[in-house]
């Protein structure tokens, strides 16, 4: 037997041994670099850069256009024109020079301001679809960070229950030796041994998975540990403010502001091609340059004037594409609605589920005195033979059990109260 308890405590010290940690990691310093280092949120940055190009280029239908042009030809013949007895023009030389500069300037193109209006609404869509992108991850590094701080406590009550199996193991080993006790009772206690160091093998494989996937979140090197937040109120006291007021939470929801950007868009889309049935005026300019004369003598040309373009009939594009935009600005508006019934539930769910959660972590403390005190009470009670071991093991069990509950207890407030912020749109800081 002693080679079986030999092979349990080798197989508890290498489950118990971590990798050294070197730094500390608080909830504000993780969301801090998820803010700056997170590549989804790189990547919607990108995006949102694309948005405001997609302005700029908007914005260039109402500016004038500059071009110039020089050209060289070589003709097979020169073309000579006798003006009269005593000049001779050259109309056509054998090599030839042209430079001409042509200047076009909208002047009234009445479709291109609601269409600028629009791309502006796109652009803002943009920026909202970022600070949501932001929100969301955020609200996943919270989540893992509290899951990590789960995992530490979990792993902290799994190495406690080994200390105290093996407690058992000695007393039951000495007992046997002393002939007070059966074979039965030392090898109870072992298996309790050996099931104490495989769940704490599990509880290290959770909380290296969680501290995995939050480095990922954050771009941190390994070799840190999470700090537990202070205990305090639950956040949701400035969550419910913000959540009272459904209208004020409505305002902070990036998602909601989006939709309404996205409304406006597509009412200005309505807009721009309702103005498409308008003409659009121009002025444009050109000047020319070259080596030859024409018939009036000069070697120079210029013009300038006025253009107006007037579509008639296309079809029934801009009446399509504007029953389109209304059709499209009607289901936005009506997710805008969904939306809004949406916060105002997760809101009053997630208060209730913190008070609920709240009252929960106060019967997970209390159950965990009465499960210490109740080891220890059968433990004396093992030992005066009063008490059996296998009540002494159930005893062992709850107190796992109890501690167990007590760090998802503190979870769940954790989470709950990440819910309600993110509902009423406070989780960002705004």
């Amino acid at each position: 037997m002693a080679g079986v308890v030999s092979a349990t405590a080798r197989a508890e010290s290498s489950a118990t041994t971590s990798a050294p940690t070197t730094r500390t990691l608080t909830l504000e310093q993780a969301l801090a670099q998820a803010k700056k280092n997170n590549r989804s949120l790189t990547a919607e940055q990108a995006r949102l850069e694309q948005a405001q190009v997609n302005v700029d280029r908007a914005w260039t239908v109402l500016f004038p256009t500059l071009a110039a042009q020089g050209k060289f030809t070589r003709n097979n013949t020169a073309f000579p024109f006798q003006v009269n007895a005593t000049e001779i023009r050259t109309i056509q030389p054998v090599n030839q020079l042209d430079a001409a500069i042509n200047f076009t300037m909208p002047l009234l193109v009445p479709a291109a301001y609601p269409a600028l209006h629009a791309v502006e609404m796109n652009q803002k869509v943009s920026e909202e679809t970022y600070k949501t992108s932001l929100d969301n991850i955020l609200f996943a590094v919270a989540q893992t960070f509290h899951s990590a701080v789960l995992a530490d406590e979990v792993l902290l009550a799994r190495r406690a229950n080994i200390t105290v199996t093996r407690a058992t193991l000695t007393n039951a080993q000495t007992r046997f030796s002393a002939g007070s006790v059966t074979k039965v009772d030392v090898d109870r206690a072992e298996l309790a041994v050996l099931r104490a160091v495989q769940a704490e093998r599990d509880a290290q494989l959770a909380l290296d998975q969680t501290y995995r996937a939050l480095a990922t979140l954050i771009q941190e090197p390994p070799g840190f540990h999470v700090v537990a937040p202070t205990a305090t109120a639950p956040a949701a006291t400035t969550a419910s403010d913000a959540g009272g007021n459904v209208d004020l939470a409505l305002h902070l929801r990036p998602e909601f502001r989006s939709l309404e950007a996205t409304i406006e868009a597509e009412n200005a889309e309505q807009r721009s091609y309702a103005w498409k049935w308008a003409p659009s005026l121009s002025g444009f300019g050109n000047a020319r340059r070259f080596n030859y004369q024409n018939f009036k003598g000069d070697s120079y040309a210029w013009a300038v004037g006025l253009q107006l373009d007037w579509i008639l009939y296309d079809g029934g594009i801009r009446d399509t594409q504007r029953h389109l935009a209304g059709a499209i600005a009607k289901e936005i508006a009506v997710r805008a609605d969904v939306l809004r019934d949406t916060i105002r539930d997760d809101i009053a769910n997630g208060l209730q589920q913190i008070a609920t959660k709240t009252q929960g972590q106060q019967t997970a403390e209390r159950s965990v005195d009465l499960a210490r005190e109740t080891i220890e009470l059968v433990r004396v009670q093992y030992e005066a033979g009063t008490a059996t071991q296998v009540d002494l093991l159930q005893a062992q069990d709850n107190l796992v059990a109890a501690q167990d509950a007590l760090a998802r207890a503190r979870f769940d407030i954790a989470l709950a109260d990440l819910t309600v912020r993110r509902a009423s749109g406070t989780l960002a800081g705004r």
